[in-house]
């Protein structure tokens, strides 16, 4: 299995009109354009995504949604709470994960959380997977993703697409 893990792209700040609590807020014109990019960077390079798994939250969501728009524009991403801010339980997303159909798999969601599962993922130390606002981290298994099984394969910040 190949593990995609993004940040979600630029999102407003807390209070903005229009995104009155944390799970309202949405994407910046900024974060519009770093998902488009990343979405293409995908689609150059040819890297395959079979499904796009995402935190409920707006930002996160509309991350998803603008990665499939370009790679699948009639698929919408599957939402899990696992991915949601302070909902992180290693375990139980590694076991969704894995039951998600395909090989390929993107999982949208935020920091520090992602960082988090990415650290327990690659049985590294805390701090070691800093992920900037829409930056990628491609892991590798043999199997499920599991508690240090995996290979970090490439890791990019959102500059490196844009």
């Amino acid at each position: 299995m190949i593990l995609y893990l993004v940040r979600h792209a630029e999102a407003v700040e807390l209070g903005t009109p229009g995104a009155a609590s944390d799970f309202d807020r949405f994407l910046t014109p900024n974060g519009n354009a770093q998902t488009l990019a990343m979405a293409q960077a995908f689609a150059r390079l040819k890297l395959p995504v079979d499904a796009v798994v995402s935190s409920p939250f707006v930002r996160a969501y509309q991350t998803a949604t603008g990665l499939l728009n370009v790679w699948q524009p009639d698929v919408r991403p599957i939402t899990h709470d696992a991915l949601a801010p302070e909902k992180l339980k290693p375990n139980k997303l590694s076991e969704f994960l894995g039951e998600v159909p395909g090989e390929f798999v993107v999982a949208v969601g935020h920091m520090p959380d992602l960082g988090t599962y990415a650290e327990w993922l690659l049985g590294t130390s805390a701090g070691a997977v800093p992920f900037a606002k829409a930056a990628v981290a491609c892991i590798e298994f043999r199997a499920d993703p599991a508690k240090a099984s995996g290979r970090l394969r490439w890791f990019v910040s959102p500059e490196w697409v844009m």
